[in-house]
């Protein structure tokens, strides 16, 4: 097995994931007006609200780090209140489930019509809302190619004697598949290409649900290591609504790895693929969280409060 080849695949098929997930997000935006900063920060009077936007704005946007990013920003320029940021946050997890749920449809067929359909729209249409359709739809199907691609330079690489020994090492072992999934998402820094190469590998079967839900949790905590990174550089506001996403995924991480077999079990009532289970399991994980820990925004705000203590002076920068 010549090694470099089928790494160049791997990175091309992540690069193109990547790439039509990006452009996506531009077309959308840029259908929607592009007032992301002044909706976020202006129409958010409750958590509920705020978790209710964060999903739709996740969903469209596609990447729950962009979001989290946005907020730890607002919050860090006062703009936002972390009462508000802690619903969105919230709810940007459940709306980066529609990333995996489109990931597991089996679009493969379809994506020559999507390249071509969009091409032709960016290309003749003088309209900038055709434009920006055939934008998405040209993104669309560059999203599902590099997932193709993906999945064929899988195969030889779950064939090779190093990734057996990796799985073989992780496997019965759930903290080591978390800190796995933590370490393969904060690398790509995204959580829907970590979870698409994890598809990618439920559905040749070279791991089992009992590896893949694990490692799943550890990418729902890698994906907050964007937003913590985000605020390392800003004030104690920005570095609290950080803490509150780590503590947030965290706790539901811990929450649910007693009932993985429970989780496993219920997911297989909806679907029998383990591709399908993979994305059902996050669907249900995030939901739960969510409504298990929205009533309590307010004790997470002062738990943040509590460990980074907001300086006096800081409270009125941005009025000088």
């Amino acid at each position: 097995m010549t090694v470099l080849p089928i790494i160049l695949s791997l990175f091309c098929g992540l690069a193109l994931f990547l790439y039509g997930m990006r452009q996506m997000s531009n077309a959308l935006k840029s259908l929607a007006g592009n007032k992301l900063k002044e909706t976020v920060s202006t129409t958010i009077t409750s958590p509920y609200k705020g978790a209710f936007i964060g999903c739709i704005f996740t969903a469209l946007v596609q990447s729950s780090s962009a979001i989290t990013v946005l907020v730890v920003g607002l919050v860090d320029t006062g703009l936002m209140t972390l009462l508000q940021a802690t619903g969105v946050i919230m709810g940007a997890n459940i709306g980066t489930t529609v990333t995996t749920q489109l990931i597991t449809l089996n679009l493969t067929d379809f994506i020559p019509y999507f390249i071509f359909l969009g091409a032709t729209l960016m290309l003749f249409s003088t309209k900038k809302n055709i434009h920006h359709i055939g934008h998405f739809l040209f993104s669309f199907g560059m999203l599902f190619l590099g997932l193709g691609i993906v999945k064929s330079s899988m195969s030889p690489i779950v064939s090779s004697g190093l990734f057996q020994r990796l799985i073989f090492n992780v496997q019965g072992k759930p903290l080591l598949c978390i800190l796995l999934g933590m370490s393969i998402t904060f690398l790509i820094q995204s959580s829907s290409a970590s979870t698409a190469i994890l598809i990618s590998l439920a559905s040749t079967r070279a791991i089992t649900l009992y590896t893949a839900i694990p490692i799943l949790f550890g990418h729902e905590i890698g994906t907050c290591m964007t937003a913590i990174l985000s605020s390392l550089s800003g004030n104690t506001a920005g570095k609290q609504a950080a803490l509150i996403h780590f503590t947030f995924n965290f706790l539901g991480t811990l929450l649910f790895l007693p009932f993985i077999d429970n989780l496993i079990d219920f997911t297989a009532t909806f679907s029998p693929t383990p591709e399908r289970q993979i994305a059902n399991a996050q669907l249900f994980f995030n939901l739960s969280t969510v409504f298990l820990f929205l009533p309590f925004s307010k004790l997470f705000v002062k738990f943040a409060e509590m460990v980074f203590h907001e300086k006096k002076q800081s409270t009125y920068r941005h009025f000088r």
